[in-house]
């Protein structure tokens, strides 16, 4: 259909040779109709067409093409794989799209000397937010397809601090905000203690934690304050699912006769109010693991978490109704016959080695297993491994969506 629209515009201002068949022309579309049309194109298509038609590039900026195409993302192709290479160091993308052409293309970096290494913090409506690992106080929020990208300014930080960070938009209040937990250890007020006066009051009325909440509107960050959780380290960047970020809570200790439960702590990117949330209890779903569930994700904007099931199989939990533990239904158990090696990471560090990305239209769930990428049917509970031409050879990856919106825009 798209490609049937293009051909008759590409004749227009010229004489038909079919009287029967009408002549359109981009500037005769009325503009609501230009803008649905539109809408329904992948991301790479989109951005195309902006080149080839020079009357389209002020539509790229209209809003309500941008939110109109991010609405559709789920129908127009524009769901994507975003792969960010280490080799020979991290400073490389690529992207892969979910659906259809099954080519790995790499994406430029314009800012490839400000940012020479960086990590994804996260993706949220077409957004990518980047840290610079040389200098962590750098951090950029970037669209990979329009290159448009944005500096944060700097939120200066002591050393010896350990830093917990989040990334996302609310739905509602479309708001991108970077989140920080800085933790101080306590070599580091010993050694400040040094250089300042009065050092022994401060020291018994030290802060131990720090929030630093950066909102896209105002473009400024601002102290929180303390929260009365120590965040894993590992769990960072937080997970996004219903408007909220996600850690797991650390240092749990259990009781006699209290259910066997990982804490989560969610921060609210709407009210920026932290609350606790827990998952199944691991007495119902496995007796024998102590801290079984290791592992948080985001699987089709729901809530889910990873689980050891024994002999090499994972089980996901998804959270069905956002905010109740009694919701928790374990949605797949990937077994130990997936091609390769064991499903789970047994080596402490909670990650897993297969990871479920998302859910197809057709039902099948689409797996990242180390470097390779594999399509699972959990009816037939049938494997296929999918080939994509030009992958890098080491990667990780982030479900993307690609989109129009601007870095600099709050909105």
């Amino acid at each position: 259909m798209d490609s049937q629209i293009e051909r008759r515009l590409k004749k227009s201002k010229h004489q038909n040779d079919d009287a029967d068949e009408p002549i359109i022309s981009f500037d005769e579309l009325p503009s609501e109709i230009l803008t649905d049309v539109l809408s329904r194109l992948p991301i790479t298509s989109l951005i195309q067409s902006t080149f080839v038609w020079t009357s389209l590039k002020p539509l790229s900026n209209d809003p309500n093409l941008v939110n109109m195409h991010l609405s559709r993302s789920s129908t127009n192709n524009s769901l994507c794989l975003i792969l960010h290479s280490d080799l020979p160091i991290q400073n490389q993308l690529h992207f892969v799209r979910v659906s259809g052409d099954s080519k790995v293309r790499k994406i430029g970096i314009p800012f490839e000397m400000s940012m020479p290494e960086f990590k994804i913090l996260g993706s949220s409506n077409g957004l990518l937010c980047l840290l610079n690992t040389l200098f962590t106080e750098s951090i950029c929020l970037y669209n990979p397809f329009t290159r448009d990208h944005f500096a944060l300014p700097k939120s200066y930080d002591f050393q010896d601090q350990v830093v917990v960070y989040g990334f996302g938009s609310h739905p509602v209040t479309k708001d991108y905000k970077v989140i920080k937990v800085v933790y101080y250890t306590i070599s580091f007020f010993r050694r400040l203690g040094e250089n300042l006066r009065h050092f022994n009051q401060y020291f018994k009325r030290r802060i131990e934690s720090e929030v630093k909440i950066y909102s896209h509107a105002s473009k400024m960050w601002r102290n929180y304050g303390q929260i009365p959780h120590r965040l894993e380290q590992w769990s960072s960047p937080g997970v996004l699912s219903n408007g909220c970020l996600h850690w797991f809570r650390a240092l749990e200790t259990y009781r006699a006769g209290e259910p066997l439960r990982r804490t989560i702590v969610s921060y609210d990117l709407a009210d920026d109010s932290f609350r606790v949330m827990y998952t199944p209890s691991l007495y119902d779903v496995c007796p024998s693991m102590r801290r079984g569930i290791r592992y948080l994700d985001s699987l089709n904007g729901c809530l889910c978490a990873y689980m050891p099931a024994g002999r090499g199989a994972v089980d996901v939990w998804v959270m069905k109704e956002y905010g109740v533990t009694e919701s928790w239904v374990k949605q797949y158990t990937i077994g130990s016959y997936i091609p390769g090696s064991v499903v789970c990471d047994e080596n402490g560090s909670g990650m897993p080695s297969v990871r479920v990305l998302c859910v197809l239209e057709s039902g099948e769930v689409l797996l990242k297993r180390k470097q390779e990428f594999i399509c699972y049917d959990p009816y037939k509970e049938r494997f296929k491994e999918l080939n994509y031409r030009g992958m890098p050879r080491s990667f990780r990856t982030i479900v993307h969506v690609g989109s129009l919106k601007s870095a600099a825009s709050p909105w």
